[in-house]
Formats: C-alpha cells, structure tokens, sequence
C-alpha cells in the first residue's frame, strides 16, 4: 500500500517535471526553437519571410506559420518550409522538350533559379528528434551537407520527404539510404540522373516515389543491379517517373514492383507498342499514364494470339494514353479495359470516326477525353448515350460534323461538356435546356444554327464555366434572371444582338475569375464595374474590341486586384495616360497588353512596383520619353518586354544591365547606343531592335537569339565570328540595312537550324561560299545590294527554300502563357514591291536574293531544282549565258528577275508553264528571240523586256488585232516614240547654250566689223549705265530722308 501510494507520488512529480518543462518553453522545447532560428538566419533572414518566427522567450514555436507540433509531446513534427524563395530569385518556366515536339503533354512548368549556390545543412534539423514530415522544395540548393556513416545524422522517424524543384544530383539519394523510416519521398525538379537504385532498395518502407522532371535515365537503374529477381521495394504503390530520359528498357524494372498502383512514365521517350507483357506483372495497378511519348500499333485484344491473360487489367480505373502516336487501331482495343473510368486518348493522329459500337463497350467510363485525335466522321450520338455515368467529356478541337440528339440530355451525371472548334451543326438549344446539372460547357467555333439565347439557362444554377464563340447570341432578349455565378465566362467573336454593349447579366455575376470577350466589337470606356465587381478575377482579355476613351481605374485605397495575373487589352481604341495607380491597382500581374492602341505620354512609375510582372507589352502607340527605366524597380521577374513602333528614346544599358530579359522588342523608335558587353551575360531568345539609331560594333561575347533583328540602323565593323555560337537554336537573322564590312563569317555557316538570314544593304565583300549550302533549312537568304563577287554557288539545291516545310512554332519559345505576340517583320523586295512577313507567316515565303552585286559567270542550273521557290532576284550583276532550261521546274516561282546583267540566247519557252509567275524581268541583257506570248506571259508588259535590242515581243491582245513584231527598241527610242510630245531635256540644254554663243559671236563680229554700229552699241550701254545709276541715287536719298 505505501509501495503504491510512493509510486503515484513519482507519477505525479514526474508529470509536474515535464509540464512545467513544456510551460517553460512557450509550448515547444528550446532546442527545437533554437534549430528552427539557425534556419531562418541560414536560409531566409528576409524581413518579410517568416515573420512569425521571433526569437523571443515568450515566443511559442508550435504557432508559428508552418509549424506543427504534437499535441501531447510538444515536439516539432511537422515542417513545410517550401516555396519561401524571394522575388528575383526565382522563377516558373517550361521545362520539357525544347521545341515542343512531342506536343502539350511533354511540357512542364519548373522553377528557375538565377543562383543556384546554396548547400543544405542537414544538421540544422537534427534536434527535431521527433519529425515526421520535412517540406524544402524550390530553394535552390545545390548540394547537401551531412555527416557520412554517422547514425546521429539521421531522423529516425522522418516519414516524408519533400526536396522537389532544386538543383540536387544523385548524391543525394546516398544519403537518403540511411532513412529507412521514410515512406513518401518527393526529389522531382532536380538534376538526379545517375546510378542509385542500390541506395533506394535500402528504403524498405517506401510507398510513394516521385523523380519527375530529372535527368533519370535507363542507367540510373540497370546500371547496378539486374532486375531478374524480387524488388526489395515491397511496398512502393506510387510511382512518377515523368519528364526523365527513360525508353522501353526501363519496364523491365516496372515489372518487378507488384505492389504499384499508380504508375506514370508520362513524357519520356518509350517507343514501339505498349509494354502488355510487363503491365501484366501489376495485378495491383488502377492508374497508368503513359502520355507523351512514342507508341504506336495497338494493344492486343482478347481476340489476338497473346499469352497475356487480360484479368490483370480489371482493377484498371484510368488510364492517359494521350500524344503518342496510336492510329484508329486504338479505339478497337479498348475493349481491353473493361472497368475503366478515365480514359485519355487525345493528341493522337487517330484519324477516323468514332465507332458507336466502341464506346457502347465503355459504358461504365466517367471521363472521356478525345480532344486534339484528329476524328471525322458524325458525332457518335448513340454511342455517347449509353453512357449514363459519363461526368466529364471532351470531343474538342476535331472536325466532327452533323447534329446533336435530345437523347444526350439524358446523360443526367455529366459535369463537364466540351465539343468547341468541331463542325457541328442543328439547333442546341434542346439539348441545353436538358443539362440542368453541367457545371462546365465549352461549345464555341461550331457552325450551330440560330442564334444561342442566354435565357436558356436561366435554370442552370450549378454552370460555373461558359465558353461560346463565333455564333450569334441573344444576350438580352427575351429578358432573364441568371440563377448561377460564373467563375469563367469566354463570349469570342460573336455576333450579339446588341453588338456595342456589354451584356447585362454580367451586373451580377460575383465570382469571375476568367473573363474573355475579345473580338466582338464592344464600344465605350473600359468597364472597371466588371473588376469592382469580380475582385478574384485572374485573367481579363478585351482585345479586339473598339473600346476607346482613357484607360482608367478607380483610386481606392481599399481595392486592390489581388489576385489578378493577366489583363489583355490589345487591338482597341484606348487612348491618353495610362493611369498612375496601376501598378497599385494590379500588384501581382503577370501579363500586360496594351498593344495596337492610342497610348501617350510616359510609362507610369507604379509599374515598376510590379514584382511579379513576366510579361509587358507596349507595341504600337504613342508612348514618349526616355526608355522607362523605372520598370527596374521591383520588376526583377521580367522577360518579356515589347514595345515596338512608339517614340522611346534614349538607351537601354541600365535595363539590360539589371533585368535578365529573354524576349527584348524595341523596333521602330528613336533608341541609340550600342551593344555593349553587358548584353553578353543574357541567354535571350529574341532580340528587335530594328530601325532605331544604334551604332558602333558588335561584341565577339554576344550570344546569337534565335530570332536576331538588327536591321535599319548604323552598326558599323564586322560580324564577329563568335557572334553566332547557339547553333542550334538559331532561327531568324536580319542584319539588313546598316554598315558592316569584311566577309560572312565562317561560323554563320555552322547554324544548322537557320531559316533566315537577311545580309543586304551592307559593303559585305569577297566570294560567296559554297559553305552557304550548309545551312539546309534556309528559306530566306537575302544578300542583296552587298559587293560580293565570284560565282553563284552551284549547290544551293542542296538548301530548303520552300522545297519541304518543317513547321515551326514561335510561341513555343517566345510567350507559352498568353496570345502570339506580333514578331519583328521579315523585309524582302520581291514582285518589285517593298513587302514585309511577319510572325509565323513568313514560314510560307522562299527567296533567294542576290542583286546588286558584282556576281560573275553563268547562272548554275541546279537552281532550278528549288521547286518551293517563290522569288529569285539576280539582277543587276555581271552573269552571262544563257538562262537555264531547268527553271521551268521552279514551279511555285512567283517573282523571277534576271534583269541588268548580260545574258544572252533565248528565252526558255518551257517558261511559259510557269502558272504562279505574276513578275518577270529580263530588261537590259543581250537576249534574242521571240518573247514569249502564252500563259502568265501575256499578261505582262513590254517593259520587262526592254534594253535587248534583237529580242521582239508581241502583245497578247484579246481581240487577235496584234501589231506587227518589232524589235524591242532601247530605252532612249522608245521613250520617244511613246511619247513624241515629251521633252528632253538633255536635248534642249545642250541646243539653248549652242544657241547663245552662237548670238553673241554673230553679235561681236558685226560691232568689230561696222564702226557706226559699234558706236551705237556703246552709246546704248553708256544711256543704261546712266539711267541705272541715278535710279540707285534716287533711292539711297530717298531712304536717308
């Protein structure tokens, strides 16, 4: 009894021991607090980072921001310390493959670190004894500190493990092996590519492993062990591998992890058909995606000769087998998966219809989505109808034709309805008033008829996203009461029955956070009712509208647009100041577009408060006044600033200085200075600065952008040959119109992807090389009005110019987030006219021009092997010979001139096949013959054969009265006779002067040669003399009186 009452009394002293330790500390243990101070001084002393987190004695750690403490312990168990980077430092860009090949699916949004320097000190968290989940993603840490074979450096009840989106390599995973606790480990966005599936196998605990978007390749695992056997991953479920480097090889470790029920090798670089016999070793698996990759054929059915038993696949639940490379097979195949209730196909070249008797097979499907595939054919009404548990559906973007019947509306489950950029057809109406419960209904670009009325869905109080376009929409008539609030709403291009106002029901709705109405012509000043209204707006696009007036915001302290990040106001009629407060107004946009309006005066200073400003777009208006500089305020996340065709004047050093821009367009205004070294330190993608007033040499450190417009201005020296070094990015290169010498550069020879390139009107010099030929993808060579001389290369057949078109797409690299910015123009001569391409429209144009050189020798025939041709200029040099029989083969040839040079022979008379040629100039060689009379060629006029004295030429006239042939007089004749009443002036100079020496001789002759002339000659001049200077008396008398 004592024993007992001494051992309560411990109890008891013992419990006041560590409560009262517990009050001492605020709520958490010192130590703890002490750890998450070092951190905070280590990693984000910022004022503005972590406020919470005060070292004060009364200060309780277990309330800080991102601190979670047991609540019976007081231990520290929980930290998420992620995302706590600083503005500048960072920043989210695509990350995939470069150019996008492998469509929507291969791309990826990853932080981006301007510093990548800072190691992580993993002893920092050692005295959290008692953590269960660390979060450390997007801190940019390069390295990792820790203590090697040291069993206190490890955190024996760590759990969850989140180091995503830093610059980590697979060191890292050495030290993970010593946390055998860990459960869920998170190392996407790093740099881990090699070796380290022996120190992963040391997690026996694992269930969820995420290495998306690394450098993980085949390698990385089949390097250190052969997968023959049992994985000592038991317990994995999840698994992302995503984003890597992997092909087909790497199912042989799928295959032995039994236990995977969600699995994605989505955007890798898998190949040939889908890995059956591998799959089949995951009798667990209720999720695979395998988007964005390479595989083709089909999966084996049932029906098909295949070991492979299909009772594996009856767990599977979704599956995205979107942009690969299935054809129609696929849909045949889908029988496969019976209990199926996501499946992606989308991004597919299927290229077929959509069989009724294939989707009545997957009538227990929830999501189907076929957006992007390519199919034709009448929309699959009776297949889509027995589909009664269908919620979401996306047929958009296929060219599906026909009409939509009522049975659809019974589709009582669906949520999400998207069949936009299609050919439909009939009345939608009834089918609207059936969908009661759509939330989502995207039906725009489709060729309905009659009008869409808004009062139909007066009773869709779940609609939460309306997207119309190209259709005529009744928005007022008959009136209605909207029963929903909206969070997107897309009225596109559309015809509304009240054509200059804002529909009305707008005055309502709350809870907008998209909003697009370009491209119906609204009128007024710009509604900031709909901001003041919507303070969760997100994104606003009003471009292509006429709204005019001044831009203008209302000054409330109180209403900020918190959460707005792109506002698009392009193509209208604004004009005036921009206002003062917009940078207060919209302080964490992202995208501005005030392009192509009315625009005056100077940048607000606010702007510069936008610290999280991407993308600023100023082209095409009035502004005025020096570069505005002041953007580089807070505008540390800028890299893309257009504001081409204003009146900006002044430099751009401080700006390229401080700001790291990778898309610079300033064309078109009254900028001077030079390319300085310091432009040398950024990675630009696109640089316009054409038609200013820069000047001077450029530095051998550049760095060629893909797209390089330096036309129009006065840079002076030669072209470096380390100018052009990013040989695989290279894309458009127009140095037109300055004043560079020397010769091209042997390094602009090596830029392989090269589509442009624009050398003329320069004092370029010397032969051009037949190295020229390398670059094979040329569409565009412009070397005009240069003095190169030598011979034409015969080996431009070996380059593009239109002969096969690889598509290529500047929004992939030059603005992915908002619509096609207007790129810098493409200048050419070509049809005799001065004619600029600009954006991807100059992808359609070929030309070779060479004019106003000092060419020589004969025309190679291999030109004629360049059938996408449309314009060859090799006028005005010294070529003879003959033209080449084989340019009858330029068959899209549009604008051909051989003029000024000295050619001789005929004209190719299987020239007059050439349908396309609108322009042909041959004057002033030593051609003979007959002109040609039939084709294209009776529309042209005799002028662009004058200057060939034995050449004749018939006019094609269509009554058959033609004139007599004649020999097609040279300039001078024919002037005359075309005009017998023009004066020439050469002519009459010359006959005046001879004229008036010859009256003034006759005049001296006859005074020398009769004395009583000659005295009245000098009593004439003596009376002039004295009449002149009494008037000059007269007058000087006159003005001093």
């Amino acid at each position: 009894m004592e024993f007992c009452r001494k051992k309560s009394w411990l109890v008891l002293v013992g419990a006041i021991i560590v409560w009262g330790h517990v009050l001492g500390t605020n709520g958490c243990f010192q130590q703890e607090k002490s750890a998450l101070l070092d951190f905070k001084a280590s990693y984000a002393n910022e004022s503005y980072l972590l406020p919470s987190w005060m070292n004060e004695p009364k200060s309780n750690c277990c309330v800080w921001e991102r601190v979670t403490c047991d609540s019976s312990s007081g231990h520290i168990i929980h930290l998420s310390l992620g995302n706590l980077r600083t503005v500048g430092e960072i920043e989210m860009v695509p990350f995939g493959y470069p150019y996008g090949e492998m469509g929507p699916y291969s791309q990826g949004i990853r932080p981006y670190c301007f510093n990548p320097t800072r190691s992580l000190n993993w002893s920092l968290f050692l005295p959290l004894r008692e953590l269960r989940s660390l979060g450390l993603s997007n801190y940019c840490f390069l390295r990792f500190i820790w203590k090697k074979a040291d069993s206190r450096s490890t955190l024996k009840k760590l759990e969850t493990l989140d180091l995503s989106f830093n610059y980590l390599n697979e060191s890292i995973v050495e030290f993970l092996g010593s946390h055998s606790s860990i459960k869920s480990l998170n190392l996407s966005g790093n740099f881990i590519g090699g070796p380290f599936m022996k120190e992963l196998s040391l997690l026996p605990n694992l269930e969820v492993l995420d290495l998306s978007m690394n450098h993980v390749g085949n390698g990385s695992f089949l390097a250190t062990q052969e997968y023959e056997g049992k994985s000592t991953l038991e317990k994995l479920v999840t698994l992302d591998l995503s984003f890597n480097y992997l092909n087909e090889s790497i199912m042989k470790l799928v295959g032995t992890l039994p236990s995977i029920k969600n699995l994605s090798l989505a955007a890798n670089f898998i190949g040939g058909p889908i890995p059956i016999k591998e799959l089949s070793l995951l009798p667990n698996l209720k999720a695979l995606d395998l988007s964005g990759n390479r595989l083709v054929s089909q999966i084996p059915t049932q029906d098909t000769n295949s070991s492979v038993e299909f009772y594996v696949f009856k767990k599977l639940k979704t599956l995205n087998l979107a942009d690969n490379m299935f054809d129609k097979g696929i849909l045949k195949s889908l029988d496969a998966f019976p209990t199926l209730r996501s499946l992606n196909i989308g991004y597919n070249p299927i290229k077929g219809d959509l069989d009724d008797k294939v989707l009545a097979n997957l009538s227990k499907l929830e999501v189907l989505e076929l957006s992007n595939a390519a199919i034709n054919g009448f929309f699959p009404n009776q297949g889509l109808c027995k589909m009664k548990q269908l919620q979401k559906l996306d047929l958009s973007f296929n060219n599906l034709r026909g009409s939509l019947v009522p049975c659809l509306g019974n589709l009582t489950s669906l949520r999400a309805l998207d069949f936009s950029f299609n050919y439909l057809s009939g009345n939608l109406t009834p089918l609207i008033v059936h969908l009661a419960s759509i939330e989502y209904l995207s039906i725009a670009f489709n060729k309905f008829e009659g009008a869409f009325s808004f009062n139909i869905l007066a009773n869709h109080s779940k609609l939460k996203a309306l997207l119309i376009g190209d259709m005529k929409v009744e928005t007022e008539n008959p009136p209605w009461v909207a029963s929903f609030q909206l969070e997107q709403l897309a009225i596109s291009s559309c015809e509304l029955n009240l054509p200059t106002k804002i529909p009305t029901f707008l005055l309502n709705q709350t809870g907008l956070r998209y909003l697009d109405l370009s491209g119906n012509y609204l009128l007024g000043k710009f509604p900031s009712w709909l901001l003041m209204k919507n303070p969760n707006l997100e994104e606003v696009y009003l471009f292509d509208n006429s709204f005019n007036g001044p831009f203008e915001l209302p000054f409330d302290q109180n209403l900020r647009m918190n959460h707005m990040k792109l506002l698009s106001l392009s193509n209208n009629q604004f004009q005036g100041k921009l206002p003062s407060n917009i940078g207060f107004f919209f302080p964490h946009l992202e995208y501005l577009d005030i392009s192509n309006n009315k625009f005056d005066g100077a940048i607000p200073a606010s702007i510069g408060e936008m610290s999280s400003l991407l993308g600023l777009y100023l082209g095409n208006n009035n502004f005025s006044g020096n570069v505005p500089e002041h953007i580089l305020n807070r505008c540390f996340s800028l890299k893309t600033l257009m504001m081409d065709n204003n009146q900006f004047s002044g430099k751009l050093s401080s700006m390229i200085r401080k700001l790291r821009l990778t898309i610079l367009t300033a064309s078109r205004n009254n900028i001077e200075g030079a390319i300085s070294e310091e432009w040398c330190q950024h990675e630009l993608i696109m640089l316009d600065i054409s038609l200013n007033k820069f000047s001077g040499s450029l530095p051998a450190c550049f760095k060629t952008p893909a797209y390089l417009f330096l036309q129009g201005n006065n840079f002076t020296g030669t072209i470096p040959e380390l100018f052009m070094r990013n040989y695989s990015i290279a894309t458009a290169i127009d140095f037109s119109d300055n004043k560079f010498t020397g010769t091209i550069p042997v390094s602009v020879y090596k830029l392989w992807s090269l589509r442009f390139l624009l050398l003329a009107g320069n004092h370029l010099q010397g032969q051009i090389s037949s190295q020229i030929c390398q670059l094979k993808l040329i569409n565009i060579l412009d070397l005009s009005r240069n003095n190169f001389t030598g011979s034409i290369p015969a080996c431009f057949s070996n380059m593009s110019f239109g002969n096969f078109i690889i598509p290529f797409y500047i929004t992939d690299r030059v603005k992915p987030f908002v619509p096609r910015p207007d790129l810098a123009e493409i200048q050419l001569i070509t049809k005799n006219l001065y004619l600029s391409y600009k954006s991807d429209r100059f992808q359609l144009m070929s030309e070779l021009d060479l004019s106003c050189n000092q060419l020589t020798g004969e025309i190679p025939d291999q030109i004629g092997d360049l059938h996408g041709l449309r314009s060859l200029n090799l006028s005005h040099n010294h070529l003879n010979g003959m033209i080449p029989e084989r340019f009858q083969k330029l068959e899209n040839i549009e604008s051909l001139d051989l003029s000024n040079n000295n050619l001789s022979g005929q004209i190719p008379l299987h020239l007059q096949d050439l349908h396309y040629l609108s322009v042909f100039n041959v004057s002033y060689n030593n051609l003979s013959g007959k002109a040609l009379d039939k084709g294209q060629f009776c529309t042209f006029d005799g002028s662009g054969y004058k200057g060939n004295p034995y050449l004749t030429w018939v006019s094609c006239d269509r009554d058959n009265s033609k004139p007599p042939l004649q020999p097609l007089l040279h300039e001078e004749e024919k002037e005359e006779e075309e005009d017998d009443s023009a004066i020439d002036f050469n002519f009459f100079y010359w006959s005046f002067a001879t004229c008036y020496v010859m009256v003034l001789v006759a005049l001296v002759t006859i005074i020398w040669i009769n004395p009583s002339w000659r005295k009245m000659w000098f009593y004439f001049v003596q009376v002039c003399l004295h009449k002149c200077c009494g008037q000059f008396l007269h007058d000087d008398s006159a003005r001093k009186l």
